[in-house]
Formats: structure tokens, C-alpha cells, sequence
């Protein structure tokens, strides 16, 4: 690239970046004048986006819907518990199991020995 074309590159981003910067002072000066803060605007943005805009008041239970629905997109699976390896000590056996503290093998190994079913954990 030659120094006319990274010129006119600056030039064109600064002209872009100018724009953004009086659009930002401008919407800031407006909520200001109006007690907004950028959190209401927020809300008034996302909930412009979630449902189309209608005449007349919303009704209170579709919009309680839609947050019963957005809810329940976010909402994650809990991992898997990992599978976790038990030895008796007097046979040598090996246990595997995924909820040793209900495992009636490994509780039962515990109660014979006299001790601790976490103790058993290899």
C-alpha cells in the first residue's frame, strides 16, 4: 500500500469514528435532559428486540411469558458426575461408581472395615 491510499483509509475511519462519537454525545445529552440512564435504555432497547412493537398497552401476561421463556433458553444442564474408583483393602476388588455415598457394594465395604466409605477412594 502506498502512503495516498493509507490516508484516505485514516481518513475515512476518522470520519466514521466522528460520527459514532457525536452520536454517543448526542443520545447521552438526550437521557440526560430526559432522567434516562443507560440502563433504561437497555431495557427499552431488549425490549423493543424480544417482542414487535404494538398499539396500546401490553398485556401483563404475555410479557411475563416472554421472560419465562428467555429463562429458560439460558438455563444450563449440570455437568455429569465423574465416575470415581473404590478398592477394599482386603480383597482387592475394585468398585466403580458415580454416587458412592448410596452405592450399597462400596457402603457395605466401609461398614465391614469399620471405616470412612471416602477412605476407600483410590
Amino acid at each position: 500500500m502506498n502512503i495516498e491510499q493509507l490516508q484516505k483509509q485514516l481518513e475515512a475511519e476518522h470520519k466514521a469514528l466522528d460520527q459514532k462519537f457525536k452520536f454517543i454525545s448526542d443520545l447521552q445529552a438526550l437521557m440526560k435532559k430526559h432522567g434516562q440512564s443507560s440502563d433504561d435504555l437497555l431495557a427499552i432497547l431488549t425490549e423493543g428486540a424480544a417482542a414487535p412493537a404494538k398499539k396500546g398497552r401490553p398485556k401483563k401476561a404475555k410479557k411475563v411469558a416472554v421472560k419465562a421463556v428467555a429463562k429458560a433458553k439460558t438455563r444450563k444442564k449440570p455437568s455429569p458426575r465423574p465416575v470415581r474408583k473404590f478398592k477394599n483393602p482386603k480383597t482387592g476388588e475394585v468398585a466403580e461408581s458415580k454416587a458412592p455415598q448410596v452405592d450399597k457394594t462400596i457402603k457395605a465395604w466401609a461398614k465391614e472395615l469399620k471405616v470412612d466409605w471416602q477412605t476407600l477412594e483410590v
